[in-house]
């Protein structure tokens, strides 16, 4: 299976395109951290650990690379760590961190260092996301429009205005790759490894709970050949469930995970309601609550929906629905990082790429291209992009 890969001229034309784009980043993010003046994560601000690692890998790990990074080498409990912080965190915002990306650091840090192990994994999983976006566009839509469709889908996903976050110390190319395992797994009817691949993926980030809805349709679909699929959306309950028997445990809170996205990102309200706050907030060009770079990511987002419904399977399109609404119902903070990891919309992209709309194609790789690389030279100097 793996020479057959390597062999695929798509995934070779991929993989250039992906070598391309992660060097470009690299030195816009060189470039960021030598000539602006440092935000708030590298100034002592926020939490900031010490790397001790070169600086073309130490660019890589800002933000909430440092939650993952402070987890693999401490676990949850990292009160010393943070107590002193301005921002005002407690013990239990870990929680909002889950465990597998930090447990994969972890098991990797003896071997390369903990930030070299953050870089490998998301690069490795954004790779296996490229081909598993190319593998469901196959199945999908046969080989000839399917390999078209699947390597524009690359293409997006590379091109992403907030790609950088695929390759940086952070979970979303792990959980997008988990992700689209899930889908390809369950449409071939193996729901005892979707089901495992969906549960790996609740245990990477929040929203792997949406799969439950991706599961359960396709499931519905293949229902005549499979009549226990529906088990396999026990494994993201029982995954979800150990987790929060382990806050309940460490924090006394089940919930912890859900109360400190609360504190960080407001009350959840119906769905809209981030718009409301964004006007509340004051419309600024990008920030927090009111960036108007996140409020354009969502109108997007909600834009490709009736699209959506008009040309993906009915599981893709309700997962997508899943995926805009739930961050829609507090607030637009890094809107565009979250939106990055709903790969119905690279699939979508890429069936109508392939269908022939080569202005369209050279927009999104022109504005999605630039977007990145500006977001990576802040990035790496410490100022919050998303």
């Amino acid at each position: 299976m793996i020479r057959n890969i390597i062999d695929d001229p798509v995934i070779r034309r991929l993989a250039l395109l992906f070598l391309i784009t992660r060097l470009v980043l690299l030195a816009a993010g060189l470039a960021g951290h030598a000539l602006l003046p440092p935000g708030k994560a590298l100034t002592g601000e926020n939490l900031r650990l010490e790397h001790g690692v070169p600086l073309p890998l130490d660019i890589w790990a800002r933000w909430d690379s440092e939650w993952y990074l402070l987890i693999a080498d401490r676990g949850y409990d990292a009160t010393d760590a943070i107590n002193h912080l301005p921002a005002g965190y407690l013990p239990e915002d870990t929680s909002g961190f889950f465990p597998l990306y930090p447990l994969l650091i972890r098991a990797l840090t003896p071997l390369i260092g903990a930030v070299g192990a953050g870089i490998l994994i998301s690069n490795i999983a954004l790779l296996a996301s490229l081909w598993l976006l190319l593998a469901v566009a196959r199945d999908l839509w046969g080989e000839t429009f399917g390999t078209r469709a699947g390597f524009y889908a690359g293409t997006a996903l590379l091109f992403f205005p907030f790609t950088l976050f695929h390759s940086a110390v952070y979970s979303e190319s792990l959980f997008l790759a988990l992700s689209l395992a899930t889908l390809l797994l369950a449409r071939k009817c193996r729901f005892d490894w979707a089901g495992l691949c969906a549960a790996l993926a609740a245990l990477t980030r929040p929203f792997g709970a949406l799969l439950v809805v991706l599961l359960f349709l396709e499931w519905w679909r293949l229902r005549h050949r499979s009549r226990w699929g529906w088990t396999a959306i026990g494994g993201i309950a029982l995954a979800l469930g150990l987790y929060m028997l382990f806050c309940y445990g460490l924090f006394g809170d089940a919930l912890a995970f859900v109360h400190r996205q609360g504190r960080w990102r407001g009350a959840m309200g119906l769905p809209g309601i981030a718009f409301v706050r964004w006007w509340q907030a004051g419309p600024t060009i990008h920030g927090a609550h009111g960036s108007t770079i996140e409020l354009v990511m969502a109108l997007l987002c909600l834009g490709a929906l009736p699209t959506a419904f008009r040309r993906l399977r009915p599981s893709l399109a309700w997962y997508l629905v899943a995926c805009v609404a739930i961050p829609l119902c507090s607030t637009l903070w890094s809107f565009g990082r979250i939106a990055s990891t709903f790969f119905p919309i690279y699939l979508l992209i890429g069936m109508i790429w392939a269908e022939g709309r080569p202005a369209a194609q050279r927009l999104w790789v022109t504005v999605g291209g630039i977007t990145a690389t500006v977001a990576m030279t802040y990035f790496a100097a410490g100022w919050w992009v998303g």
